[in-house]
């Protein structure tokens, strides 16, 4: 009995470190047979995609660039029913957002391509200029600290904001000029997506930027990269121009990941999907699925069961 029992030990003790190397190596367990599907369609929501701790989608209405700005004027948000409220109202051109563990809500506002506002607003709906930021501030994301991390498309800058207000330059390099999407990574690094030459870099706590890969062939008209969103161990990215999501390692091997390169908003498997000019692109919490905007036709948010 004992010998069996030792046996049977031994081959699921084999068995688990057998799945989890497989997880780590063919993309932390991620389905090969993932569908995309529609969440909603004819939809305004085009730029950066948030989600909180109860499923509920959070999507900024950038517009089209008109002067010096985008048009659009709100943040909409998704319940978990797939319901459309318009979450906040009289922004202007609002580029990326991000959400806290206490339920603030951060949103570039008012860029002018000069500076721009990053607007926090509580969850009783009070908002404050929270800092303004020169050149063009795009991606926003937070760290455990609930300290904000804003990319710029104009300056080669990171900057970082305190819960209190405080800025100062996380990070300089030439390579962060046009960046956009941003996140973190299991190891705490920051990574930025670059819009305009798709490259995607990292930067370590320490403000040390380095290239993680770039993704070839995919910038049309200065159009790369939309938005970044850093699931597991890989990097998932909105190739904007030539309608595919890209997944890159972030040891820098790129794949293409979703769509069929046809500007068309249209479901199945994940290889067989369309999308119009993906944009805005965010995991949950989780890992365990992705959400897209788009930014081409009028509209949709999409969704990836990762998992």
């Amino acid at each position: 009995m004992k010998t069996n029992f030792k046996n049977k030990l031994t081959s699921f003790c084999f068995l688990l470190v057998l799945s989890v190397t497989l997880g780590s190596c063919y993309g932390d367990g991620i389905n090969p047979e993932a569908e995309v599907e529609t969440i909603i369609s004819d939809f305004e929501g085009n730029d950066a995609v948030t989600v909180d701790r109860k499923g509920n989608v959070y999507v900024s209405e950038y517009g089209q660039f008109v002067n010096t700005g985008g048009n659009g004027t709100k943040v909409l948000k998704v319940d978990k029913h797939g319901d459309v409220s318009e979450f906040i109202t009289g922004l202007s051109g609002p580029l990326g957002n991000a959400i806290d563990s206490y339920g603030n809500f951060y949103v570039n506002n008012d860029n002018n391509t000069a500076r721009g506002d990053v607007l926090k607003v509580t969850p009783d709906g009070t908002r404050t200029v929270l800092a303004t930021i020169d050149g063009w501030p795009t991606g926003l994301t937070l760290d455990h600290e609930n300290n904000v991390y804003v990319s710029n498309f104009i300056t080669p800058t990171v900057h970082k904001i305190t819960p209190e207000g405080e800025v100062s330059v996380y990070a300089n390099d030439p390579r962060l000029a046009g960046g956009v999407g941003i996140d973190f990574d299991r190891k705490g690094n920051l990574v930025v997506g670059n819009f305009s030459t798709a490259d995607i870099l990292s930067i370590t706590p320490e403000g040390l930027v380095s290239l993680i890969a770039t993704i070839p062939d995919i910038t049309i008209n200065g159009f790369g990269i939309g938005y970044i969103t850093v699931a597991g161990n890989s990097v998932f990215a909105t190739g904007i121009a030539v309608n595919k999501i890209f997944r890159v390692t972030l040891d820098g091997e790129v794949k293409e990941f979703a769509g069929t390169g046809e500007p068309a908003v249209v479901d199945g498997p994940i290889l067989e999907a369309s999308f119009n000019g993906p944009n805005g692109i965010t995991a949950d919490k989780y890992g365990k699925a992705l959400y897209i905007s788009e930014f081409g036709g009028t509209g949709a948010l999409r969704k990836i069961t990762l998992k």
